[in-house]
């Protein structure tokens, strides 16, 4: 009797999901309102960005049975000074160790830090100023942002 070994290839794709917590009262308000306008939060130098982040494998055997594990469950939380002048080499530290390889890596970080920037108003003025230092009055406040990546990996038998 042969015994038949699985091997995991290298993950094939990657998608992911980045969701603000204000995100689905923001979707609301505009689906009411078409020429409603919204604004994006706009943060400071000394708030703070407080991510979830959920990294699964999702992957499919030759006998199409699908399986999901969790790779990564973490909570991390960067100042929001830190993530406008770091936030690419930010998520690479965060995601390093992780089953990606380091081209993909770098093009998720990128592509997350975007879309960061799309859900808030990073006002280069404010972070370039005395006041990114910690100049002056300041009240932090804190964003929760989900992140769920998904890495499908083929299994080989």
């Amino acid at each position: 009797m042969a015994s038949s070994i699985s091997t995991q290839s290298e993950p094939s794709c990657y998608y992911y999901g980045l969701h603000a917590h204000y995100q689905e009262q923001y979707e609301y308000l505009r689906s009411m309102n078409r020429y409603l306008e919204v604004q994006r939060p706009k943060l400071k130098p000394t708030d703070w960005l407080n991510f979830h982040i959920d990294v699964l494998s999702h992957s499919v055997d030759s006998n199409s049975v699908t399986r999901l594990n969790t790779l990564l469950y973490n909570c991390e939380e960067v100042s929001c000074k830190r993530f406008f002048e770091e936030g690419q080499d930010w998520f690479q530290s965060i995601l390093f160790h992780q089953v990606f390889s380091f081209d993909s890596l770098e093009q998720l970080a990128q592509r997350l830090v975007q879309e960061v920037h799309e859900l808030f108003d990073f006002d280069e003025r404010l972070f370039g100023s005395n006041f990114a230092n910690g100049d002056g009055p300041s009240v932090a406040r804190r964003f929760t942002l989900r992140l769920r990546i998904f890495v499908e990996i083929q299994l080989e038998i």
